[in-house]
């Protein structure tokens, strides 16, 4: 097995895990990658990218891109970007910084937007504090057992369903924050929801946005309501969360990215054995400044990485860890990139 490794300098491959510094091979250069994912009905691994979405079908030794529209933003000065990625059955499935959705039916050949998306009542209501009219589609899945019903999570400008492949949408701005980093779907009607502090209904405190609380989020009707499971947790800005052999995992921030780039701002990383009941914080390398942002299993083992992603000024002495979890629940470092870790994932050697 490989593990790829998605850094805000492209996309790297190491062929074993523990790995040095001279072993790693830049497999594909696509500045800030945004996504890594294989599935269990497509062949190939999928990245998604400030420059584009692209396809493997070897490995990563070569790579296709898939031409995903990626015109002038509306908004915002610039071209628009990938954030998210989502392949079923019948279509793949991307998402940009516009947001829009984007819908191919023959692999890749063609794409068509899902107009549906755009027409979401409150659409005019999604933004961040980078551009009062700068918002990105994070997160794209289909719900397991249901490939036509799709989650769609946009930060900032919350979670919105379609069930029928993207045609049409229902806007679900309302039950959740407006920061939306990731959904994580566990069964049909329960999933897993990571955010951030943005939420505009809250009142604007003078700084182009509102901060909510964050934190981890779960629904058990499909999205139709949500409550927050980490309560008391003060590292409440969280862009991933991750389940294996039962045990929920997440990494968290004390604030935005803004604060990532201060030395005094503060990260932790926290494990729950009955599905967010309980949480314990365990220790890990690198923080308290490192924010764990991503993980994957590699040959039974956690990995996750980590980082300063989306820090807004470059620091030269940020690199990136890879991490692996023991079997006494310790973490150990098993590599250095010198860039900050955003995606991995696991692949056929």
């Amino acid at each position: 097995m490989s593990l790829l490794i998605g850094t805000d300098a492209g996309l790297y491959r190491v062929t074993d895990v523990p790995f040095e510094r001279g072993e790693l091979e830049q497999v594909l250069d696509c500045e800030v990658v945004t996504a890594v994912q294989t599935f269990d009905h497509a062949e190939g691994v999928f990245v998604a990218s400030t420059t584009g979405a692209y396809r493997s079908l070897d490995g990563g030794d070569t790579w296709e891109d898939l031409g995903v529209p990626l015109g002038d933003r509306f908004w915002h000065a610039g071209t628009s970007e990938v954030w998210s990625i989502q392949v079923t059955p019948e279509a793949i499935y991307a998402g940009t910084n516009d947001p829009y959705v984007f819908r191919s039916v023959d692999g890749g050949e063609s794409w068509a937007e899902c107009k549906g998306f755009r027409d979401l009542p409150s659409r005019g209501h999604w933004e961040s504090p980078i551009d009062p009219h700068y918002a990105r589609l994070r997160t794209l899945e289909s719900v397991p057992g249901r490939p036509e019903q799709l989650i769609a999570g946009v930060e900032a400008g919350g979670i919105h369903v379609s069930y029928d492949g993207g045609q049409t949408w229902e806007d679900r701005r309302d039950t959740i924050v407006d920061d939306v980093h990731q959904v994580l779907p566990i069964s049909e009607d329960v999933w897993l929801a990571a955010t951030g502090y943005l939420d505009h209904n809250l009142e604007n405190l003078g700084l182009g946005h509102a901060v909510a609380d964050g934190g981890l989020h779960r629904t058990v009707d499909g999205g139709e309501s949500w409550e927050r499971i980490d309560r008391g947790n003060d590292f409440s800005y969280i862009r991933e969360v991750f389940v294996h052999d039962g045990t929920v995992l997440f990494g968290g921030g004390q604030e935005a990215p803004p604060a990532w780039v201060d030395d005094e701002h503060d990260a932790a990383l926290f494990e729950s054995t009955n599905f967010g009941r309980d949480w314990e914080r365990v220790s890990y390398p690198g923080e308290p400044h490192e924010v764990v942002e991503t993980w994957t299993t590699y040959e039974g083992d956690t990995i996750c990485g980590s980082g300063l992603f989306d820090v807004p000024d470059e620091r030269d002495d940020v690199e990136g860890r890879i991490m692996r979890r023991t079997d006494d629940g310790e973490y150990e470092t098993v590599g250095r990139v010198e860039a900050n870790v955003s995606r991995i994932e696991v692949v056929a050697s």
